[in-house]
This record gives structure tokens, sequence and C-alpha cells, in this order.
């Protein structure tokens, strides 16, 4: 256990948390930007069950904020590397990689198999259709999304309000990280914050970061908090 030594110093963790890590099943939507920082720090902590889904290739542009791959990985499913990454980083996480979209008619079933969904998808649709399902079964739905140097991360879900009633109507005008711009440093936060939002749920850390939401904005240099 030594590989764990440094978090399980922590009271709040210790043996017990470190066995309850190495029990939870985590959904994951999106191996991009969001994904590329939070998956590593999932793996890295003993997370025992990821199912990532991902339908896109590593592209040169994405390798910016992607730092998950590398210049020899273009061209390859990005779940795929991603989960060959995971486990050269810890063998005791299980990547069950998946290169099709998280359609409506998987999703429920892949919902269905987990302890906590996390949105990093970076699609708002994909955002108001986990988070509905995720309502429905009462299980923890962790959420972010970022354009330029500004985003936000939420716990929704489970004994939480759903990403549909914090935000009842979808954004009139969709846009995406292609369009907009983004960059990598604000994109690497927000995964970081949604990774340890989704730890915290796992372990059952008081307070609990469901029904609380963070905005961050890194061009005005200012962090905000709602409950």
């Amino acid at each position: 256990m030594s590989r764990y030594d440094r978090q399980m110093r922590l009271p709040e963790i210790g043996p017990e948390g470190q066995a309850r890590l190495a029990q939870s099943r985590v959904l994951v939507a999106g191996a991009g930007g969001l994904g590329a920082a939070l998956l590593p720090l999932l793996a890295g902590a003993g997370v025992g069950h990821i199912t990532l889904y991902d339908p896109d290739i590593v592209a040169e542009s994405n390798l910016h904020r992607q730092t998950l791959y590398r210049m020899s990985d273009l061209g390859r499913p990005k779940a795929e590397v991603a989960a060959e990454t995971l486990a050269a980083l810890n063998p005791d996480c299980h990547v069950l990689p998946r290169t099709e979209p998280l359609l409506s008619d998987s999703a429920a079933a892949a919902v269905g198999e987990a302890d906590l969904v996390i949105d990093a998808a970076d699609r708002v649709t994909a955002t108001y259709a986990l988070s509905d399902l995720c309502h429905a079964a009462n299980l923890p739905f962790i959420s972010a999304a970022v354009t330029g140097r500004a985003g936000h991360v939420g716990g929704f879900c489970g004994s939480a309000p759903s990403y549909r009633a914090v935000f009842p109507d979808m954004p009139p005008t969709l846009t995406s990280c292609d369009a907009a711009g983004v960059m990598g440093p604000a994109v690497a936060t927000l995964g970081a914050l949604q990774a340890q939002m989704a730890l915290s749920v796992l372990l059952g850390l008081a307070p609990s970061p469901l029904g609380q939401m963070l905005t961050l904005d890194l061009a005005s240099w200012r962090i905000g908090g709602f409950r």
C-alpha cells in the first residue's frame, strides 16, 4: 500500500477509505481536456474501475490542453490511448474504453452500473441527458464546462438538485472549444476540481460537494462558489 501512503495518512481516508476507492465504479464521459486532467488523478488515487466513453481520435490541435496524449498517438482513439496510459500509471485501476458515443440507449445501462458519473464531454446536450439519468437513478453527477479562460464545476443529483434544476434552459447558442477557443490551464484546473469532487463523493467526505458549484474566471482572477 506504499503507493497510497500519503493520502492514507489523512485521517478521513485511511485504509478503509482506500479500500472504498478500490471498489468504486466510475463512469466518465469524455477523454478530452477535462478528462485528460481528471483521469490520471482518479487512477493515481486508486479508483478501482473506470468506464470511459469517447468516440473521438487524438488530434494535434488538441494537444495544448489534452496532455494525456503524445504526438505518437495522433489518429488513435482517445479512449484506448487513455486506458493504456492509465494502466501504465496504476495497474490497480481497471479502465474499460468505449470508443462509441454515450447515446441514450447505452447511457441508461452504463449509468446503472456506476457509483458516480462524471461529465467531461464538453457537450451541453450530453450534460443534460446524463443529469436526467443520474437524477432518475439517484446517482451523484459531477459536471464541468469551460471556454476561453472561464468555466464552472459542480456536484449534482444524488442528494442534490439536478443540473436541469440549476440550469432549466439549455443555452440558446451552443459554443465549443473549437469555435470559441480555450486555454489549457483553465481546463486542467476545472478537471482537477472534478477529480477532487469525485473522490470526495466516493469517500463520503464532509462537507459533500453535491449541491455546490464553483465558478472560475482566470481572465479576471475570480473564483465564486454557490450552494
